[in-house]
């Protein structure tokens, strides 16, 4: 009998975990809410995460001005749009200070963040880590050296206004019709007043640029006799392109790009400008600022640990190569940067050091930077649509700006 007894419960036992089997294997899931850049290019090495980990990653591309309201609008029924959000620099005034998402300290303290991650400060508030850094990229300029010369220039400009006359010149000879690739929009302008050595904005948040006499009134003045002298194409006034799409179709002598454009620029698979771009470092003072993106975890996700998994491989050093292979935007990891660096494979890193050598960061962590930048792309648009006066198009950045941080502080 005991013999029997014994045997039953061997075979209850089996049965028993013969069921549970099902269930220990069942894959996790979790959502990832990013726009087209954001997507892992290598579907092999995310295959492989998936394969190893047992998490399944739905993707959810969208266009990144829909990203920020699809967040808001769940955060406000106390739901996540996606388990892990990309964020891009202007997150942290339309999600993070909000509390949209998730701190990661509790994730940090058992599962530090690496040294080599460049730029863990700038998605810290009060001491709270609310995302892991993608990519680090400065806001550059990059040139045509061969289309350049041939309107008999052997470097680029060091000044805005001799940037001007190559265009007008390059226009006049017929080599460039629109020599000028800047978009109709807040970074054209920011680009050209810290470039100048406008400050734009004093320690007290008060906006400078509004000063009379201030290099970002005349950067706004040139930039919108840019527009007014079509030196940059009426396409992009229209919004049918942006300024990547116009240069790399062939059209435009002066790029307004990014750490990391020349490696699409230079390839004629995709750019018919290749091989002949090449990074300029900003004339005159030449401030730009930076624009990293990084990913976290939303607030109200029901995922926590499986999305830490997904993060930690996003960031990891295989998918940052094939990021950068695929986009052009330069890793956080320094480490990596040194590696692809050695490999070659990082064109015009000597300028890139130049560049990040001249940076003056927008005060993007205040509440209000997100409405604010939409009113002074709206701001630029119409001046450029309607030719306004520059000085009464900063004037009005600058109530925009007034009335926002009344509003919010």
């Amino acid at each position: 009998m005991n013999k029997l007894t014994r045997l039953v419960a061997k075979l209850f036992i089996g049965i028993f975990l013969t069921a549970l089997m099902p269930m220990a294997s069942h894959a996790e899931k979790i959502t990832f809410l990013t726009p087209s850049w954001g997507v892992p290019p290598d579907k092999g090495l995310l295959e492989s995460f998936q394969k190893d980990s047992g998490i399944t990653v739905e993707i959810q591309s969208v266009q990144n001005k829909d990203l920020f309201s699809r967040v808001q609008v769940a955060a406000a029924t106390d739901q996540a749009a996606a388990d892990v959000i990309f964020l891009t620099q202007e997150a942290p005034s339309n999600l993070v200070a909000i509390g949209m998402m998730r701190s990661l300290n509790d994730l940090t303290s058992k599962d530090p963040l690496e040294s080599d991650l460049i730029g863990q400060g700038f998605w810290n508030i009060d001491g709270e880590q609310f995302a892991v850094p993608v990519y680090a990229q400065l806001v550059m300029m990059d040139y045509n050296k061969d289309r350049l010369k041939k309107a008999g220039y052997n470097s680029p400009p060091q000044t805005w206004t001799e940037m001007k006359m190559m265009a007008s010149k390059l226009k006049a000879k017929g080599i460039d019709k629109h020599p000028i690739a800047m978009k109709s929009s807040d970074w054209s302008w920011y680009l050209m007043a810290l470039s100048m050595g406008d400050p734009m904005f004093d320690a007290d948040l008060n906006p400078v640029f509004a000063n009379p006499g201030s290099k970002a009134r005349a950067a706004m003045k040139m930039l919108l006799d840019f527009f007014q002298e079509e030196l940059i194409s009426p396409e992009i006034v229209a919004g049918t392109v942006n300024q990547h799409s116009i240069f790399w179709s062939g059209s435009g002598t002066f790029h307004q790009g990014w750490q990391g454009s020349i490696r699409v620029g230079n390839n004629a698979k995709k750019s018919k400008q290749a091989p002949h771009v090449a990074y300029m470092v900003l004339p005159e003072k030449g401030y730009t600022w930076s624009f990293p993106a990084a990913i976290g975890i939303a607030k109200h996700s029901k995922n926590v640990e499986a999305s830490w998994k997904f993060i930690r491989w996003y960031t990891g050093s295989d998918n940052q190569k094939s990021i950068y292979n695929a986009f052009g935007l330069y890793p956080s990891r320094s480490s990596v940067a040194d590696s692809l660096n050695r490999e070659g494979v990082v064109d015009g890193y000597q300028d890139i050091l130049a560049q990040a050598s001249k940076v003056n960061e927008l005060p993007r962590y205040t509440l209000w930077w997100g409405p604010f930048t939409a009113k002074v792309s709206e701001a630029v648009l119409t001046a450029v649509q309607t030719n306004a006066n520059a000085d009464e198009t900063v004037d009005k950045i600058a109530d925009h700006w007034k009335e926002l941080k009344s509003e919010y502080e």
